[in-house]
């Protein structure tokens, strides 16, 4: 017994450092969330004209996925970029980026990107949105009805921006037994604003809904470029040189990334 004794001594030590080796290491998930309005649609209390909307697509290129705790290394990295569809149903959990095994801490530093790429895979996107992203060089591309009364307004748009979005300020608490998650959050009311700048804008399509020149239901870039915004009271556009509808909306698309649900990056347009 005392050789028994004697050899647990020396055996328990060893078998508990490895479990303590175990038990630092805990699950951290990165995942896209597009909201209630990108999965459900714009309901029309949201909105101060009276229309609603509902997309069909609303595709994303995201990628350069880091995460970390403050001041530290990243402890999970997913440089490549995926296509998700953010319209498909989640019950609120979003689609998956990356997963990966870190150590307990706070990981409340977080950076990604959301630009076209040549290499992108598919997140959950079908192969043939795969190929409209990849083929078209879009970061986002955006489908849907917006519909007031009885009249209906079509539109599909795809866009080439690239948007850098660092120092977002993430809430992931990784403990022992206890797996982590960080959503990059997507606000799809974004696109409808009427300012580009202002802390309150409007939530409006009347103005994309006029911009339907010939009536065909179908709001066109073309008719979109058409609209001169510089005689407006609304639609501000600060120090850019933007002056029209179409390029109005496409810088709306470097706003679209929160973390979090409404936590705040530094989001940098870079092209």
């Amino acid at each position: 017994m005392t050789m028994l004794r004697g050899a647990c001594i020396f055996i328990l030590p060893s078998l508990c450092s490895t479990a303590c080796d175990t038990a630092r290491d805990e699950a951290l998930e990165v995942r896209i969330y597009g909201e209630e309005y990108i999965e459900e649609g714009l309901p029309v209390e949201i909105f101060v004209d009276g229309w609603s909307l509902r997309y069909d697509k609303f595709l994303v290129s995201v990628g350069g996925v880091a995460v970390a705790e403050k001041g530290s290394e990243p402890g999970l990295r997913e440089p490549a970029f995926q296509v998700f569809d953010l319209t498909r149903a989640s019950d609120g959990a979003g689609q998956e980026v990356a997963s990966e095994l870190v150590s307990l801490g706070r990981y409340d530093d977080t950076s990604f990107t959301i630009a076209p790429a040549a290499d992108a895979t598919a997140g959950n996107a079908s192969a043939e949105d795969l190929a409209l992203m990849v083929d078209g060089g879009f970061s986002v591309y955006v489908a849907g009805t917006a519909t007031k009364g009885d009249v209906s307004k079509h539109f599909a748009w795809g866009f080439a921006t690239h948007t850098d979005y660092s120092e977002c300020e993430s809430l992931a608490d990784v403990r022992g037994g206890q797996p982590a998650v960080v959503q990059l959050t997507i606000h799809g009311d974004h696109l409808l604003y009427d300012d580009l700048y202002s802390k309150t804008p409007n939530v409006t399509f009347t103005l994309v809904a006029e911009a339907d020149a010939d009536n065909d239901g179908e709001v066109s870039q073309a008719e979109l470029e058409a609209v001169d915004l510089r005689p407006l009271p609304n639609y501000q556009v600060g120090s850019t040189d933007i002056v029209d509808l179409w390029h109005f909306i496409e810088h709306l698309t470097t706003t679209l990334g929160h973390i979090d649900g409404e936590g705040h990056c530094k989001g940098t347009r870079t092209s």
